[in-house]
């Protein structure tokens, strides 16, 4: 038995554009489903996986930690919301003086500017690439606007993410 006939078909049933036609409109189709469902799953509701993680809002002048409170819920600048405050602590920021008397350089800790560090628990749906937190996908060391009823921070960044408390 041939393979292809006189009028090229395979073993005689169809026509070789015809099969490759057919390849192409499943292979677009698997694709086109793919792509789907990876932009479906950054944006998806939390499926109840636990997450945490943390923002730092660095070198923030004149904010006190009692700005944002544990229980408060954290929105991206979208204002939707992504987390409920765990803990907040306020670090002051390292810093240098020069000393006159003994001409060197003093480390010392300011008193104005501080580092906040927000730790924030979530729902989300666990990717190839992060975790989808309402419509957020969260990776360590992201950019992130976030703010409370009182408190907005534009220059945070994800420090930790913990998903499932591993």
């Amino acid at each position: 038995m041939q393979i292809f006939d006189r009028k090229y078909r395979l073993f005689g049933l169809i026509n070789l554009i015809d099969l490759l036609v057919i390849v192409a409109v499943l292979v677009g189709g698997f694709a086109v489903y793919r792509l789907l469902a990876r932009s479906k799953a950054s944006g998806a509701a939390a499926d109840g996986t636990d997450v945490t993680y943390t923002v730092m809002c660095p070198s923030l002048r004149g904010v006190g930690a009692g700005q944002i409170k544990v229980g408060d819920v954290i929105y991206k600048n979208t204002g939707k919301p992504i987390g409920t405050v765990t803990a907040v602590r306020q670090i002051p920021v390292p810093s240098e003086v020069w000393d006159q008397q003994s001409r060197t350089i003093v480390p010392f800790r300011s008193t104005v500017f501080s580092d906040i560090f927000i730790d924030v628990a979530a729902k989300g749906t666990p990717t190839g690439s992060g975790v989808a937190v309402g419509d957020l996908l969260l990776h360590g060391n992201q950019p992130m606007p976030i703010m409370t009823s009182t408190f907005e921070c534009d220059t945070s960044n994800i420090a930790t993410l913990t998903i499932g408390g591993k």
